[in-house]
């Protein structure tokens, strides 16, 4: 019963005693029309409304003046949302001096039902010292005076002999009482016990069980039955044949037999099959003895680790790759310094030749192949560890909708984009998760060679504590790009973010494994579902800022031309393949050159020149010397010499934070290896002017 229905029936009751005490007649209008009650006397059932209207009137004109009622107690109990009961206790003060009823405690029940939302009385009864209502009188106070007489006669001759009696009946009482109330708490104490080990056990966050010695089931906990797909009552007295597959019932049987046989604890890790599919369990079983020692049964419990698992294989495969991208930044390296001589020297040479000179061909054809090269260099580095993003906030829209149309030009593939104008923006380095998804989009293009569609969508997300992708509670938008092509059969797809992996001829494995780095370093997760020859998805969970964002235009490159210069540069790189090709470019475009090896030495020749009165006008740095001081510390040491310094870094690292972010660590400008002498000069020509 609720709260104000419950005031609601303490209202009617008082209102009920308060008209019956003032012999008020609206009393009567209280009654259901299926009103039944029972007369004072408790033997006489009247079962029809006007009958009971009629004898409480018939009280009301014998004792016309007011009553006073003293309500000793009364409880009020809800039978149902539409059936209460009252029970009073209470003393009836007639208006007469000495009168016995006065003494008298009287009880009074009633029953109330709602009808029609209204509490109407359907039943009374009370119970108060007179009897059958006879010769037009509801008290009989003359029958009550005689009758009361009669029993104090009665009760004075057997006082003497039940006196003994009573005292020992009470003694004996007593003791029942006593018994009987012991009992009782420890019933209550046995109750409540059970009750909460059942809750405890039905909350545990694990399967709990016990078997007898016949591996039938005694007790089982809500996750045990719900693994099982059925309640806790089906479970009892059933056995694992009766509740699990086969093979999976076979397994626990096996086990329940060692822990029998050997008497010895068992911890496992299994899998097994739920209704919500394969799910890895922690299970600990315990064998159960009697007072003899035998062992009568067995307990055990079993956590579920799936998520565990989950985190393991991500987390397995995280080292794996960060292991490889150790080898794949120093192979980065190396291999980009190579290509900048192999690139710079190709850029010089067309310089001398003609372009309507056959050679001209064959070294636009090598440059072409050398940005091949660097392409395949820029995807290792971004695989490899250490080329951490440079962050800003980003409209994810517009990458998306720049990389779809960039990937997909003249293309037989059809993109559609299904992102909302409210979708979030993240904290990306643009040009790594432009570089993800043009992986994502070519790996889907490749699969379908006769045309289709891909589609990308997205959404808004709020990820809890646990969850499948294993990243830290927040907010996260959730993307997927789908394609129609062939599929990844299962093995596959176990592989498929291996470096070096691939299913196609023409491939070299690091598309994927370079978007997996990616993402991962953007604090995202990556996953793939697939089925053969219907289609794949890529579904990626990368962290939001939690709004939208206006999008951003990347303005278009002007194109420079290579210009040429004068003045007097200092080029540090550990390479001398690399100086050499720097000295040949700079004079070509009008520089005096001097050169040296690592940062100590720039530092030298950098003091020298300025106290000859012929300082240089740019110090170009390698940002990594080997066993030397390398460009960030050497800047450091100049620009204290010299606040002026027009210093520019380069590296072969092109992704390393400080290429992206070099005026923060006092570099004019940056420039990635390799590099060709129009590009070399274009830097060169943004960093002098006004200098």
């Amino acid at each position: 019963m609720n709260a104000s229905d419950y005031q609601e029936i303490r209202q009617l009751f008082d209102e009920y005693l308060r008209m019956y005490a003032s012999r008020d007649d609206r009393l009567t209008t209280c009654f259901s029309d299926d009103f039944s009650g029972f007369t004072g006397g408790g033997d006489f059932l009247v079962k029809d409304r006007e009958e009971w209207v009629a004898i409480t009137r018939q009280d009301f004109a014998q004792v016309k003046d007011p009553l006073r009622i003293e309500l000793k107690d009364l409880a009020i109990q809800s039978l149902s949302d539409t059936i209460a009961v009252t029970t009073g206790f209470f003393i009836i003060h007639l208006p007469f001096a000495d009168n016995i009823l006065s003494r008298e405690t009287a009880r009074l029940v009633l029953i109330f039902r709602k009808e029609s939302a209204e509490w109407k009385i359907s039943h009374s009864s009370i119970s108060i010292p007179y009897y059958l209502v006879r010769e037009g009188e509801v008290y009989p106070l003359k029958g009550l005076v005689e009758r009361n007489q009669l029993l104090e006669e009665q009760i004075a001759e057997r006082t003497m002999q039940l006196s003994e009696t009573n005292d020992k009946l009470r003694q004996t009482n007593e003791k029942l009482a006593r018994e009987i109330e012991e009992h009782k708490q420890t019933e209550s104490a046995n109750a409540r016990l059970l009750l909460e080990q059942r809750a405890i056990l039905d909350n545990l966050p694990m399967m709990a069980w016990l078997k007898d010695s016949e591996g039938r089931l005694e007790m089982v906990n809500e996750p045990y039955a719900k693994a099982c797909g059925h309640t806790v009552d089906e479970c009892i007295g059933k056995t694992d044949l009766e509740l699990f597959p086969q093979e999976t019932a076979r397994s626990y049987i096996a086990d329940d037999h060692e822990v029998c046989t050997t008497g010895q604890k068992r911890q496992q890790e299994k899998q097994i099959v739920t209704p919500d599919g394969p799910k890895w369990h922690l299970t600990y079983k315990t064998p159960l003895f009697d007072e003899l020692g035998r062992i009568a049964g067995i307990t055990g419990i079993a956590l579920d680790i799936s998520d565990l698992k989950e985190h393991e294989k991500e987390e397995l495969k995280v080292q794996k790759l960060e292991s490889l991208g150790v080898l794949a930044g120093g192979i980065a390296h190396d291999f980009n310094n190579i290509l900048t001589g192999i690139m710079g020297n190709i850029s010089l040479a067309k310089m001398f030749i003609d372009e309507t000179h056959r050679s001209h061909k064959a070294l636009v054809g090598a440059e072409k192949a050398s940005v091949r090269a660097t392409e395949l260099a820029r995807q290792l580095l971004i695989f490899a560890r250490g080329g951490e993003p440079v962050k800003k906030v980003v409209s994810l829209r517009h990458l998306v909708n720049e990389s779809v149309s960039l990937v997909l030009h003249g293309s037989n593939v059809r993109g559609i984009v299904d992102i909302p104008a409210s979708i979030h923006a993240i904290e990306a380095d643009e040009g790594q998760i432009c570089q993800a998804f043009h992986n994502i989009i070519i790996n889907a293009t490749q699969a379908m060679p006769g045309g289709g569609v891909i589609t990308v969508s997205a959404r808004n997300e709020t990820l809890a504590g646990r969850n499948t992708v294993a990243l830290p509670p927040g907010a996260y938008i959730c993307l997927t790009f789908t394609d129609e092509g062939c599929g990844i059969s299962e093995a596959d797809l176990k592989k498929v973010f291996d470096p070096y992996f691939t299913t196609k001829v023409s491939g070299n494995g690091l598309g994927l494994a370079s978007t997996h780095s990616i993402i991962t370093r953007h604090g995202g997760h990556i996953g793939v579902s697939s089925l053969v020859d219907k289609g794949t998805t890529f579904t990626i969970h990368l962290p939001s800022i939690g709004e939208a964002v206006s999008e951003c235009q990347t303005e278009p490159v002007t194109q420079t031309s290579k210009g040429h210069g004068g003045g007097s540069i200092l080029v540090m790189d550990d390479e001398e393949m690399i100086r050499e090709l720097a000295v040949g470019m700079l004079e070509e475009i009008g520089y005096r050159v001097t050169t040296c090896n690592e940062g100590s030495e720039a530092l030298r020749s950098y003091k020298a020149a300025q106290e000859s009165g012929t300082p240089f006008s740019v110090v170009i740095m390698d940002l990594t010397i080997p066993g030397g001081m390398g460009g960030k510390e050497a800047a450091e040491e100049i620009l204290a010499l010299d606040p002026a310094a027009c210093l520019i870094v380069s590296s072969g690292y092109s992704n390393d934070p400080i290429m992206s972010d070099y005026r923060t660590y006092g570099f004019t400008g940056a420039i990635a290896k390799p590099y060709r002498i129009d590009e070399l000069a274009e830097m060169l020509r943004a960093s002098l002017p006004g200098r």
